[in-house]
């Protein structure tokens, strides 16, 4: 839930060159040469949920999920990996507040439990750039995009009477409700409508070990809405379309004592096509990303639980990139 993409998007704009004035007075620019205007949406679950994300109740009710994310961005990356030479000592700080309803409904297909999830985030961008490079103003705090889709939770998978393992299956839409100010180089929502299916999946090889993830798509559809744009001769935006991706959480954890776990997780994001602009596939606008780091599951409090990770990054491409941290807090409440 941070603002990697545009980040990254403004990054390879400061650097593309426009080429001579007779290029930039004809009637368009080469795909090189066109500014990445429409980046994939902030807001995505890149390692928010963690231990036990298979598993989920199987009993019609609302639980509350409450998440706190933090991310220190101090460097921004080019499609090489390597540091953008657009900017001097970026440092962004991004502070996410994300409150989930998930409910689990009365119906129920064979005991496989159906629900519906409403996510409405609020974020909190604050963002500086020492003189002598590239400046992105942000849009200061405001609420994101909300999620809202349907989910199935399947009975978990028996052995000897022990679960080993458990799958959920769900089909999101990220709603384009976020602050958008078009003075603004950072801002919370995307000015577009994205699909997100994934499925979540807990194995379970033993009674102390688990192995957890959430692999996840999103497709997003074209928009005529961008923020703070260029002035470039010659070049006239009509829309834009943010390339697919395919990223994924992963926890590897242990037992050790009652009620609580330790761990390591991370995340892992790779964009499938380059961006479009005017219907233009745009080159070396994939961006990719790999976070790892420790974690914690306590569920020793009554009805509460709380997973804590922190995640460090290890490759980059096209991508703003620094610590993250994130808290998440699991509450039964009907």
């Amino acid at each position: 839930m941070t603002s990697e993409w545009k980040c990254a998007a403004l990054a390879a704009l400061a650097s593309c060159s426009l080429g001579s004035a007779a290029l930039a007075q004809s009637t368009g620019l080469p795909a090189s040469q066109i500014p990445d205007l429409v980046v994939p949406p902030s807001g995505l679950n890149l390692g928010n949920t963690s231990f036990g994300d298979g598993f989920s109740t199987l009993k019609p009710g609302v639980t509350l999920l409450q998440y706190v994310r933090y991310s220190d961005i101090t460097k921004i990356t080019d499609a090489n990996g390597n540091d953008s030479a657009s900017f001097r000592n970026p440092r962004i700080s991004v502070v996410t507040s994300v409150t989930q309803l998930s409910v689990a409904t009365p119906f129920a297909i064979d005991g496989n439990r159906i629900g519906f999830d409403v996510l409405v985030p609020i974020t909190s961008i604050n963002g500086r750039f020492d003189p002598g490079g590239m400046q992105l103003r942000d849009n200061g705090t405001a609420i994101g995009d909300v999620t809202v889709g349907p989910f199935i939770q399947f009975k978990p998978i028996l052995k000897h009477g022990r679960p080993v393992a458990s799958f959920r299956v769900a089909v999101n839409a990220l709603v384009p409700t976020g602050g958008f100010d078009r003075t603004r180089d950072l801002n919370q929502g995307s000015g577009y409508w994205s699909i997100n299916p994934y499925v979540a999946w807990t194995i379970l090889p033993t009674k102390d070990w688990e192995i957890s993830g959430r692999t996840q798509y999103l497709y997003n559809f074209k928009t005529t809405r961008i923020a703070n744009p260029p002035t470039i001769p010659g070049f006239t935006f009509r829309d834009g379309q943010a390339g697919q991706l395919l990223y994924s959480n992963f926890t590897v954890a242990r037992t050790v004592s009652r009620g609580i776990s330790l761990g390591a997780g991370g995340f892992a994001v790779q964009q499938l096509d380059n961006d479009r602009i005017n219907g233009i596939r745009l080159p070396d606008t994939k961006r990719s990303a790999l976070y790892v780091g420790p974690g914690i599951h306590i569920d020793r409090l009554p009805r509460w639980q709380i997973n804590a990770n922190l995640y460090l990054p290890v490759t980059t491409r096209n991508y703003s990139t620094g610590t993250q941290f994130n808290l998440q807090v699991i509450i039964p409440v009907l």
